[in-house]
């Protein structure tokens, strides 16, 4: 996919430098609060209000700017988050929650709390971080249909903006459950961050619309597997965790001591029909990053009405990719990902790769029409490309270019010959400010990055 965005050039643009400065901030803070709450807060959101797909969210922080500059900067240690302590128990979060109001299309939820976001990728930009927005940390009856907490995630991995939107809904439309979507622009005392996705939290409400019950289970699995030793790795999110972790033991005994038919006995704790499509649409995405590629971004659900775990995707902000970022995978196959216990033990078997391809043709039939997946890139970006600040123009087309040089230099001949000769080439090129056949020769002789350099 073509590379799209930047992250926004806003460094320092919150740094207090002396007690003056506080104080006037203070103040400014003071002001955004008496105007936020002008803005109408009598109107009542629902669900469907906050998940729009025809507009862009209309996101208004107001907080002191000690505390937005405490919450920004907060960060893991990546020493500490993958160290072998984790296999125990998941590493503590860095994040705490502070007193904020937010505006909401409009409406006004004067006292809510809010808190950086992130693992590893997204967490480590504090110019516009991630963000969890507690609708009810302070006011106890604060929600939105039963909705109580608001993900906002800052596109720092997913530069085409479109990852998350498509992939989730991709999931969704193939009957694999996936939290629901939106753009927001979002502001921070005044200040422009940009556009983030709006990402639906996987808690009660999403079980309940995705399941028809929330009575279950619930873990967050983060670079974790079913391994040995480790059943205390998996992040308890609600449900009888007693009896989760003893069903979590039971596929991991199973696994590292198989029967003769274990796709059979995987299939008594795991449900394998959701689990086989679950893994077809990471694959078919290019989702390096999820359960079969890097036993990563993942929920399972132990849902009380099959007493079996249902997988659900996490995390899809770097999507649509050939290989992994972060490992040497050009010799895998590019329509498989089994890097996930359970995927390789499934692969070794001759029914299970019958049954990833069943899935995997039956989602290619029904549910993946390229026409129509083109079509949505275009309407994605007429939706969103009126807010993304004009300074970011220029990084813009840079990652652009970038992006499908670097394609190229992946590509086959055969593909690489008609894309350069193609009238869209031409018009990028104009776009660019760069002669076709020059940038076209370049990349022929070349296809080095050093190359371009006095373009990009």
């Amino acid at each position: 996919m073509i590379q799209a965005l930047k992250k926004l050039d806003v460094k320092d643009i919150f740094a207090t430098k002396n007690q003056a400065k506080k104080r006037k901030n203070k103040k400014e803070t003071v002001k955004q609060n008496q105007l936020i709450q002008t803005i109408n807060s009598s109107r009542k959101l629902t669900a469907a209000d906050i998940f729009p797909s025809d507009r862009v969210l209309d996101i208004r922080i107001v907080i002191d700017q000690d505390d937005w500059d405490t919450i920004r900067y907060q960060a893991r240690d990546a020493q500490t988050v993958l160290s072998e302590q984790r296999k125990y128990s998941p590493t503590d979060r860095p994040y705490t929650y502070t007193e904020a109001s937010v505006s909401i299309d409009g409406v006004v939820f004067p006292q809510v709390g809010i808190r950086k976001k992130g693992f590893l990728g997204s967490s480590r930009n504090s110019d516009r971080p991630s963000l969890k927005i507690k609708l009810n940390h302070i006011d106890k009856t604060g929600q939105i249909d039963g909705v109580t907490n608001l993900t906002f995630n800052n596109n720092q991995q997913d530069v085409s903006l479109i990852s998350q939107v498509m992939s989730y809904k991709l999931f969704n439309a193939s009957g694999s459950p996936a939290p629901l979507c939106a753009y927001a622009k979002l502001s921070v005392n005044g200040q422009n961050l940009g556009i983030y996705t709006h990402v639906e939290r996987v808690h009660r409400p999403f079980l309940e619309r995705a399941f028809g019950n929330q009575a279950g289970v619930l873990y967050e699995g983060t670079l974790v597997d079913f391994l040995p030793d480790w059943s205390g790795s998996f992040e308890h999110k609600l449900g009888s965790d007693e009896m989760g972790r003893k069903k979590i033991q039971q596929l991991i005994d199973m696994l590292h001591n198989p029967t003769k038919n274990i796709e059979a006995a995987i299939g008594k704790l795991v449900d394998l029909d959701s689990f086989y499509t679950f893994w077809a649409m990471e694959g078919l995405l290019g989702f390096w990053d999820g359960y079969s590629g890097n036993r990563n971004n993942f929920f399972i659900y132990l849902n009380p009405e099959t007493d079996k775990f249902h997988f659900i995707p996490w995390g899809a902000d770097n999507l649509f990719e050939k290989y992994s970022r972060i490992k040497d995978g050009n010799n895998d196959p590019i329509s498989v990902k089994k890097q996930g216990i359970i995927t390789h033990q499934l692969y070794q078997l001759e029914s299970g790769r019958k049954g990833y391809e069943q899935a995997l043709r039956e989602i290619l039939e029904k549910y993946w029409d390229e026409k129509d997946l083109l079509k949505e890139t275009e309407r994605i970006e007429t939706l969103i490309k009126l807010y993304l600040a004009q300074e970011t123009a220029d990084e813009f087309i840079k990652k652009e270019a970038r992006g499908l040089i670097r394609w190229l230099k992946e590509a086959s001949n055969e593909e690489r010959e008609e894309t350069l000769n193609s009238e869209k080439f031409r018009q990028l090129s104009s776009e660019w400010g760069i002669d076709h056949l020059v940038l076209k020769e370049t990349i022929v002789k070349g296809n080095d990055f050093t190359i371009h350099s006095k373009y990009f």
